[in-house]
């Protein structure tokens, strides 16, 4: 069961139609100064998220197994039931067929309520990051003389190229773990930007970051 970033858009308001106006609004976009940071990548970086992300993994461990084994069972009896169709009784073929069905059905169910646990858990673990991590962007921007910082996380941020010297990511994990008491992590990987994709998205929405006042 993969951890996923929850979607806390209520949090955080988004912000990438401004930077795009900034960009198009004639004369301005040259006084603008934009940054860029993977808030799903920094929310997980920090002390307080990989904790979380740890207590996430250990809760559900034992549930993905089970899941992981049911599946293997599902698959097991819809092989056997293939090959030893032409040997079996109508009777016995209906049986086997509605035993894979139900066992199909209690999967299903089984995920659903799992990845609904997932994401209760998620957001009860990882919601509290956030703000924190906002309130450190916003703190960084403001002494750096930074109008706008866009999530490259987002599904759809307006973000075709940015120089990774517009990256803050460390110095934002830097002034969050100053601000939590929390000895500095090590700079996470620089993650490249994306450009948006069409459909829905394979996780959650992610946060993107306000622009600094």
């Amino acid at each position: 069961m993969k951890l996923r970033m929850p979607d806390f858009r209520s949090h955080i308001t988004l912000c990438g139609s401004l930077l795009v106006a900034a960009f198009f609004s004639g004369g301005v976009a040259s006084a603008q100064k934009f940054a860029i940071i993977n808030m799903q990548q920094a929310v997980l970086s920090t002390t307080d998220g990989k904790k979380a992300a740890a207590e996430i993994d250990a809760k559900f461990a034992p549930l993905k197994t089970q899941l992981d084994q049911l599946q293997k069972d599902i698959v097991a009896k819809q092989d056997a039931y293939t090959k030893g169709r032409s040997a079996m009784s109508a009777t016995a073929a209906a049986s086997a067929q509605q035993e894979i069905e139900r066992l199909t059905t209690d999967l299903t169910r089984r995920k659903e309520d799992a990845q609904q646990d997932l994401q209760d858990e998620e957001n009860k673990l990882l919601g509290g990051i956030v703000p924190k991590l906002q309130q450190a962007i916003n703190g960084y921007a403001a002494a750096n003389q930074i109008n706008f910082v866009l999530d490259t996380s987002a599904t759809q941020n307006n973000l075709i190229y940015a120089d990774g010297s517009l990256n803050i990511i460390t110095p934002v994990l830097a002034a969050y773990e100053k601000a939590a008491g929390s000895p500095t992590p090590a700079a996470p990987a620089a993650a490249a930007p994306k450009p948006p994709v069409s459909g829905p998205p394979a996780t959650p929405r992610v946060p993107r970051t306000t622009p600094a006042k």
